[in-house]
């Protein structure tokens, strides 16, 4: 009987109704397309909406037919806010606040609803998160099972994108796309940097499981979905992944690095990573005259005449510290590692969050670019940087300060940065880029533009308290962990990347996993 009684918030209906929301929103995300590339967005925004909508209807038909509100208010009496609404909890509530005022006062009308004059990430799409952000964290209790068709999704994914990558297109995607627009798109995503995005969910979220895996099936399982997300990564050609790359083996070991199996998992990470570099590096070269060819970062990663060497030496460590762990398994000792191996990473991580700091003082303050050779393009800010990225961002701010104070305040509304950009610059980018920009290409500062400074504060507040929640958990769940570095990830790519009905309702959905309470 006690056994039951544990269990039963988490039998019945509404659990069963979230659980496969989150497996067609987290799997359906990854795969859904109808005509190919040319209504990629809108395909994929009407079917979130309407997966969101059907478990809104169920959800909220279900709760009229059996609450009982007399009961629902005993069980709140007594309790502080605090014991109602999680931190992560109270910041979506203000952010969705901020996003309906935005909308409400918006110049822009129906548009900041819609967001048909954008990405269709208008209001309606951004108070869909809200809701279904809430629906998760309350009734959803994740399984490895679902993940596991999330990552089945993913797998998929990227394989047609490795197979884009030598322009095989098996799906006939690209038969009639522009010759020049050709390696613009990629898998059943579309645009590379959405793609990119959407990988590196799938590489973080298989990484982390790689390394918590108590088994060796398992771990092998998970292995190799995460070798086959490098390769992906790698081959979809674009820089936003460097930084999801960066946070992922930046922070994977404050998760690692709390036992030894975790330690020899991450280096055999850090192993595969580059060794599926070099292997890439190897089929573009014999591939060659196919149109296969990786550039900027990753080509001197892996054109690299020492990464042979590298390679050799990151797996002689891995490979000795698996015999160490061996050993140690075999005489009984702990597997637990001393907590000063975590500090001494944090420590490490402060440091080169602080020498980049410096390298851009460096070079767009103290004018000494030249000594740092090709990585000055990636530190130089100027218009031309991130291919015009450094044109918007500049636009966007001189923009936002021409706003009366009321847009200052709440925004020009959600998703409006196309007509704010073609209403005050339109003759100058059309003059300089032969191109019209409908988005800052950067998820903060478009924020900052559309739904205003409230809205890009609570925005930030709701990541930042829901990996307070997980790392202060008393007990660390790897699924949880897992979606946590895959909304980090995210973040990450953020800001140099978009918005949209695509990778972000696959952001909002894992991090209502992540931030849902601690279950029994």
């Amino acid at each position: 009987m006690g056994k039951k009684t544990e269990h039963a918030p988490w039998t019945g209906f509404l659990p069963f109704v979230m659980s496969a929301y989150v497996i067609a929103v987290l799997a359906g995300m990854l795969l859904v397309y109808h005509d190919f590339y040319y209504d990629i967005l809108e395909t994929k925004a009407i079917y979130y909406c309407g997966c969101t909508l059907l478990m809104l209807f169920l959800t909220g038909s279900w709760l009229f037919l059996t609450a009982h509100p007399v009961e629902a208010l005993k069980n709140f009496k007594g309790k502080g806010l605090f014991d109602i609404l999680s931190g992560a909890d109270l910041a979506v509530l203000f952010w969705g606040v901020f996003v309906v005022l935005s909308t409400v006062f918006s110049p822009a009308g129906r548009f900041a609803f819609t967001g048909e004059k954008g990405r269709f990430t208008g209001g309606f799409l951004l108070l869909m998160y809200v809701a279904a952000y809430f629906c998760i964290t309350r009734y959803y209790r994740v399984k490895e099972a679902h993940m596991m068709i999330f990552l089945a999704a993913g797998m998929f994914m990227c394989v047609f994108g490795i197979t884009d990558f030598f322009d095989m297109d098996l799906l006939h995607f690209k038969e009639e796309i522009k010759e020049t627009q050709r390696n613009m798109f990629t898998s059943t995503i579309g645009n590379i940097n959405t793609y990119t995005s959407c990988v590196a969910m799938v590489m973080a979220f298989s990484g982390v499981m790689f390394g918590a895996a108590d088994s060796l099936k398992k771990a092998a399982g998970y292995g190799v979905c995460t070798v086959i997300a490098f390769g992906a990564l790698i081959m979809g050609e674009s820089d936003n992944a460097y930084l999801s790359l960066a946070m992922f083996f930046g922070f994977l070991p404050v998760y690692l690095f709390r036992t030894r199996r975790g330690v020899k998992r991450y280096l055999i990470l850090v192993a595969s990573f580059f060794t599926t570099a070099g292997a890439v590096h190897m089929l573009q070269q014999r591939a060659a005259g196919s149109g296969a060819a990786i550039h900027g970062l990753f080509q001197v990663i892996a054109g690299s005449r020492f990464l042979p060497v590298v390679i050799v030496v990151l797996w002689c460590g891995a490979g000795a510290f698996c015999l160490l762990d061996a050993r140690g398994r075999e005489k009984g000792k702990d597997q637990i590692m001393p907590p000063w191996l975590i500090k001494g990473w944090l420590a490490l991580i402060v440091l080169a969050v602080l020498l980049v700091a410096w390298l851009l003082y460096d070079v767009n303050v103290a004018g000494n670019g030249d000594r740092y050779g090709a990585i000055k393009n990636y530190l130089l800010f100027n218009d031309d940087w991130g291919t015009h990225r450094g044109y918007v961002w500049r636009i966007a701010l001189e923009d936002y300060g021409k706003f009366p104070a009321l847009q200052k305040l709440l925004g020009f509304g959600p998703d409006t940065f196309g007509i704010i950009t073609n209403s005050l610059n339109y003759p100058e980018m059309v003059d300089r880029y032969q191109e019209t920009f409908d988005s800052a290409h950067n998820e903060y500062l478009q924020y900052l533009v559309t739904i205003g400074p409230g809205g890009l504060l609570s925005y930030g507040a709701i990541h930042i308290a829901a990996a307070v929640q997980v790392i202060r958990r008393k007990k660390w769940d790897a699924l949880t962990a897992a979606a946590l570095l895959a909304v980090l990830c995210y973040d990450f790519q953020a800001t140099v990347n978009i918005n949209q009905p695509i990778a972000t309702p696959v952001m909002w959905t894992l991090l209502g996993i992540s931030a849902a309470p601690e279950k029994p």
